[in-house]
């Protein structure tokens, strides 16, 4: 036979462990629902991009970027050589003209 204080000392360890076990059920679900809500978040996220692929829609975008850099490059050197070809066309045109006045003048 137990004594009355031993009973009260199990009867206490038993509340403690119900108690605990209730803290951490009440964990678990708090901790899934949390999670559970994650995962909803991020299947919503996943659909904004084309077959839910980040990655394939990341490097969509970043050929896109090569492309257009390439073109801007590609311009800025046309652009370049044109202003070369301008130049020399436009002192060719000069030195042409003063030829000209320059006969003119032999001339008379």
């Amino acid at each position: 036979m137990t004594s009355p204080d031993t009973e009260r000392i199990i009867e206490t360890i038993k509340e403690v462990d119900r108690s605990r076990s209730s803290v951490e059920q009440k964990r678990y679900e708090e901790t899934k629902r949390s999670i559970d809500q994650m995962k909803d978040e991020i299947k919503v996220l996943m659909s904004g991009f084309p077959d839910s692929d980040p990655g394939s829609h990341r490097r969509y975008h970043e050929s896109v970027i090569e492309w257009r850099e390439t073109r801007n490059r590609l311009v800025k050197e046309a652009l370049a050589n044109a202003a070369k070809v301008g130049g020399v066309a436009a002192a060719g045109w000069v030195v042409y003209a003063l030829w000209i006045a320059f006969k003119m003048e032999l001339h008379k």
